[in-house]
């Protein structure tokens, strides 16, 4: 199994990364993606990584960060080139517009300087020939709008750059548009949940397994039995069972294929 998505670069792993990290290898992981949300978390992210085989990192700033992080490509071209061996994405970035508050100035403010990251973010991307991860989360009241603006930004680029929509939430519409322009889909324990929403599930169900990526998100998003409990890698597995019983098809499939996609992706070896 490879989790694509955690986060043990984050204080919640503060004290026992190390002991997490090894308890998943014994459950069953073989690979870590670590993401980072900053530079502070993305340097983190990499003293990990060179601790640990089969530890990889993507760096990048997470678009919640925008106002209070500058995002230099100055800072980034160096870490990556220095840590090339470990460095196999870029993120995650993209368009999260559920924590913007204040008035309209405002919040289309943050939204132009999301876009202005996002395109650095592909830019760098480009420049190092690394796939991104692809945040996207739209507001309470219209939670699929960020989704469309994303592919807009997406469709007026010269490139289409490769990557995976993480912590995919909308429906099968939009997911087929991502789908169309090459992208993997990235589900977590979310679909695990008793109160997942219809919709998602049928993005499951209609998604080819070949362009479907597990990832936990940890310490977030816990799947069934650990709902609400501090998230580990290893649980992936719950995720990879969700959607053997949606395809109706084993779990060592799930986890067969979406490891092979996830090494494609990224260029695993």
């Amino acid at each position: 199994m490879i989790d694509t998505h955690c986060h043990l670069n984050f204080k919640a792993f503060k004290n026992d990364y190390d002991e997490v990290i090894s308890r998943s290898f014994k459950k069953g992981i073989k690979t870590l993606m670590i993401v980072g949300s900053n530079y502070k978390t993305s340097e983190k992210a990499i003293e990990i990584a060179k601790k640990f085989k089969n530890c990889y990192v993507s760096p990048g700033l997470h678009p919640i960060h925008v106002k209070e992080e500058k995002f230099d490509k100055k800072k980034y071209i160096p870490l990556i080139r220095a840590n090339s061996r470990i460095v196999k994405a870029i993120g995650e970035t993209g368009f999260d517009f559920f924590h913007i508050s204040g008035n309209i100035q405002h919040v289309a403010q943050n939204k132009e300087m999301q876009k202005e990251v996002f395109l650095k973010h592909l830019e760098l991307a480009k420049e190092f020939d690394l796939s991104v991860i692809l945040h996207c989360r739209g507001e309470a009241s219209d939670p699929l709008k960020a989704y469309e603006d994303l592919l807009l930004v997406i469709r007026s680029l010269l490139f289409v750059p490769l990557g995976v929509i993480h912590c995919f939430s909308a429906n099968w519409q939009i997911a087929q548009k991502f789908l169309d322009l090459g992208f993997y889909l990235g589900f977590t324990g979310i679909i695990t949940y008793k109160n997942c929403g219809q919709d998602l599930l049928e993005v499951v169900a209609k998604t080819p397994l070949k362009k479907i990526l597990i990832e936990t998100d940890a310490p977030y998003l816990a799947p069934e039995p650990y709902r609400s409990q501090r998230c580990e890698p290893w649980h992936v597995k719950f995720t990879a069972q969700k959607i053997s019983k949606i395809k109706k098809i084993t779990p060592e499939k799930v986890i067969e294929q979406t490891t092979q996609n996830a090494k494609k992706l990224f260029k695993l070896t």
